[in-house]
Protein backbone atom coordinates (compact mmCIF):
# COMPACT_ATOMS: atom_id res chain seq x y z
CA UNK A 1 0.00 0.00 0.00
CA UNK A 2 1.24 3.43 -1.06
CA UNK A 3 1.05 6.40 1.32
CA UNK A 4 0.56 8.96 -1.69
CA UNK A 5 -2.65 11.38 -1.04
CA UNK A 6 -4.52 12.33 -3.91
CA UNK A 7 -6.79 15.51 -3.50
CA UNK A 8 -10.31 14.65 -4.39
CA UNK A 9 -13.89 16.46 -4.72
CA UNK A 10 -16.93 14.97 -3.45
CA UNK A 11 -20.52 15.93 -4.17
CA UNK A 12 -22.47 14.15 -0.71
CA UNK A 13 -26.28 14.12 -0.89
CA UNK A 14 -27.54 13.91 2.39
CA UNK A 15 -30.54 14.20 4.60
CA UNK A 16 -31.89 17.75 4.42
CA UNK A 17 -34.50 16.66 7.73
CA UNK A 18 -31.90 18.69 9.88
CA UNK A 19 -31.56 22.18 9.57
CA UNK A 20 -28.05 22.77 11.37
CA UNK A 21 -25.60 22.15 8.68
CA UNK A 22 -22.99 20.59 10.89
CA UNK A 23 -25.24 18.05 12.57
CA UNK A 24 -26.42 17.63 8.76
CA UNK A 25 -22.76 16.87 7.68
CA UNK A 26 -21.70 14.78 10.56
CA UNK A 27 -22.04 11.75 8.97
CA UNK A 28 -19.94 12.82 6.54
CA UNK A 29 -17.13 13.98 8.61
CA UNK A 30 -17.27 10.62 10.14
CA UNK A 31 -17.02 8.63 7.06
CA UNK A 32 -13.65 10.51 5.97
CA UNK A 33 -12.24 10.57 9.39
CA UNK A 34 -12.92 6.61 9.50
CA UNK A 35 -10.92 6.45 5.70
CA UNK A 36 -8.42 8.76 7.46
CA UNK A 37 -8.97 10.93 5.04
CA UNK A 38 -7.88 14.60 5.79
CA UNK A 39 -10.69 17.43 4.74
CA UNK A 40 -9.74 20.37 3.26
CA UNK A 41 -13.45 21.92 2.48
CA UNK A 42 -16.52 21.21 3.71
CA UNK A 43 -19.56 23.50 2.54
CA UNK A 44 -23.52 23.52 1.84
CA UNK A 45 -24.23 23.42 -2.05
CA UNK A 46 -27.70 23.63 -2.11
CA UNK A 47 -30.83 22.04 -0.33
CA UNK A 48 -33.26 20.75 -3.05
CA UNK A 49 -36.61 18.67 -3.70
CA UNK A 50 -35.57 15.83 -5.05
CA UNK A 51 -36.85 14.39 -8.49
CA UNK A 52 -37.60 10.85 -7.01
CA UNK A 53 -38.02 9.60 -3.61
CA UNK A 54 -34.69 8.12 -1.98
CA UNK A 55 -34.77 6.07 0.90
CA UNK A 56 -38.09 7.47 1.99
CA UNK A 57 -36.63 11.06 1.74
CA UNK A 58 -38.66 14.10 -0.33
CA UNK A 59 -35.66 16.43 0.06
CA UNK A 60 -32.41 16.77 0.22
CA UNK A 61 -28.75 18.49 1.21
CA UNK A 62 -26.13 18.86 -0.88
CA UNK A 63 -22.73 18.86 0.31
CA UNK A 64 -19.78 19.93 -1.60
CA UNK A 65 -16.36 18.71 -0.28
CA UNK A 66 -12.81 18.78 -0.74
CA UNK A 67 -10.52 16.20 0.43
CA UNK A 68 -7.02 14.53 0.70
CA UNK A 69 -6.92 10.38 0.79
CA UNK A 70 -5.26 7.50 -0.31
CA UNK A 71 -6.20 6.34 -3.52
CA UNK A 72 -7.02 2.40 -1.92
CA UNK A 73 -9.52 4.51 0.79
CA UNK A 74 -11.66 5.81 -2.22
CA UNK A 75 -13.50 2.61 -2.57
CA UNK A 76 -13.92 2.16 1.13
CA UNK A 77 -15.24 5.88 1.32
CA UNK A 78 -17.97 4.77 -1.29
CA UNK A 79 -18.77 2.03 0.88
CA UNK A 80 -19.44 3.51 4.24
CA UNK A 81 -21.94 6.11 2.20
CA UNK A 82 -23.78 3.39 1.18
CA UNK A 83 -24.00 1.77 4.89
CA UNK A 84 -24.87 5.39 6.30
CA UNK A 85 -28.43 5.79 5.93
CA UNK A 86 -28.42 9.85 6.34
CA UNK A 87 -26.02 10.01 3.03
CA UNK A 88 -28.17 9.52 0.26
CA UNK A 89 -25.77 9.41 -2.60
CA UNK A 90 -22.42 10.60 -3.45
CA UNK A 91 -19.68 10.83 -6.29
CA UNK A 92 -16.07 10.90 -5.64
CA UNK A 93 -13.98 12.92 -8.35
CA UNK A 94 -10.10 13.35 -8.53
CA UNK A 95 -8.93 16.80 -8.73
CA UNK A 96 -5.26 16.65 -9.19
CA UNK A 97 -4.78 20.68 -9.40
CA UNK A 98 -7.23 22.04 -6.82
CA UNK A 99 -6.56 26.05 -6.58
CA UNK A 100 -7.24 27.74 -3.69
CA UNK A 101 -9.48 30.21 -5.35
CA UNK A 102 -11.37 26.43 -6.16
CA UNK A 103 -11.62 25.36 -2.40
CA UNK A 104 -12.90 28.55 -1.29
CA UNK A 105 -15.30 29.30 -4.28
CA UNK A 106 -18.91 30.38 -3.05
CA UNK A 107 -21.58 27.46 -3.49
CA UNK A 108 -25.38 29.05 -4.06
CA UNK A 109 -25.76 28.04 -0.52
CA UNK A 110 -22.77 30.35 0.78
CA UNK A 111 -23.75 32.89 -1.79
CA UNK A 112 -27.60 33.02 -0.76
CA UNK A 113 -26.64 33.60 2.80
CA UNK A 114 -24.23 35.82 2.32
CA UNK A 115 -27.44 37.60 0.36
CA UNK A 116 -29.45 37.27 2.94
CA UNK A 117 -27.07 38.24 5.84
CA UNK A 118 -26.27 41.28 3.42
CA UNK A 119 -29.93 42.09 3.32
CA UNK A 120 -30.66 41.75 7.03
CA UNK A 121 -28.07 44.76 7.66
CA UNK A 122 -29.50 46.61 5.71
CA UNK A 123 -33.16 46.10 6.84
CA UNK A 124 -31.62 46.56 10.43
CA UNK A 125 -29.74 50.23 9.23
CA UNK A 126 -33.02 50.92 7.58
CA UNK A 127 -34.57 50.60 11.03
CA UNK A 128 -32.03 52.16 12.79
CA UNK A 129 -32.28 54.93 10.23
CA UNK A 130 -36.30 55.21 10.52
CA UNK A 131 -35.80 55.06 14.50
CA UNK A 132 -33.16 58.01 14.42
CA UNK A 133 -35.22 60.37 11.97
CA UNK A 134 -38.16 59.93 14.35
CA UNK A 135 -36.09 60.81 17.51
CA UNK A 136 -34.97 63.93 15.81
CA UNK A 137 -38.83 64.55 14.69
CA UNK A 138 -39.85 64.06 18.15
CA UNK A 139 -36.90 66.43 19.76
CA UNK A 140 -38.21 68.90 17.29
CA UNK A 141 -42.18 68.65 18.13
CA UNK A 142 -40.57 68.90 21.92
CA UNK A 143 -38.35 72.09 21.18
CA UNK A 144 -42.05 73.48 18.95
CA UNK A 145 -43.88 72.97 21.76
CA UNK A 146 -41.21 74.87 24.74
CA UNK A 147 -41.60 77.89 22.32
CA UNK A 148 -45.15 78.19 21.87
CA UNK A 149 -45.00 77.69 25.74
CA UNK A 150 -42.53 80.04 25.97
CA UNK A 151 -44.33 82.88 23.64
CA UNK A 152 -47.80 81.95 25.25
CA UNK A 153 -46.54 82.21 28.91
CA UNK A 154 -45.99 86.09 28.65
CA UNK A 155 -49.24 86.62 26.96
CA UNK A 156 -50.84 84.58 30.02
CA UNK A 157 -49.45 86.37 32.56
CA UNK A 158 -50.90 89.50 34.32
CA UNK A 159 -48.41 92.80 33.38
CA UNK A 160 -49.37 95.79 35.61
CA UNK A 161 -47.21 98.05 33.86
CA UNK A 162 -49.31 97.97 30.26
CA UNK A 163 -52.49 97.20 31.78
CA UNK A 164 -51.57 100.99 34.08
CA UNK A 165 -50.33 102.43 30.95
CA UNK A 166 -53.49 101.48 28.96
CA UNK A 167 -56.46 102.23 31.54
CA UNK A 168 -54.37 105.72 32.18
CA UNK A 169 -54.32 106.46 28.56
CA UNK A 170 -58.09 105.36 28.04
CA UNK A 171 -58.95 107.00 30.92
CA UNK A 172 -57.37 110.56 30.14
CA UNK A 173 -58.57 110.11 26.66
CA UNK A 174 -61.95 109.82 27.42
CA UNK A 175 -61.27 112.86 30.08
CA UNK A 176 -60.19 114.91 26.95
CA UNK A 177 -63.02 113.93 25.01
CA UNK A 178 -65.19 114.96 27.80
CA UNK A 179 -63.59 118.59 27.67
CA UNK A 180 -64.08 119.04 24.07
CA UNK A 181 -68.00 118.61 24.02
CA UNK A 182 -68.09 120.68 26.93
CA UNK A 183 -65.77 123.55 25.22
CA UNK A 184 -68.60 122.92 22.47
CA UNK A 185 -71.72 122.88 23.51
CA UNK A 186 -71.92 126.77 24.98
CA UNK A 187 -72.15 128.51 21.97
Amino acid sequence: MTNLKKTYEAMFLVDASNSDFEAASEPIRTVLDRSKAEMLSIKPWDERRLAYEILGRRRGLYVLTYFNADPSRVVEIEHDCQLDEKILRVLILTKDHLSEDELNAETPATLAARRAAASAAQQQAAEEEKRAAEEVQEKSDATAKDSEVAVKEPANQPDEAPAKGSSEQGISESAKQGEAETDAEPS
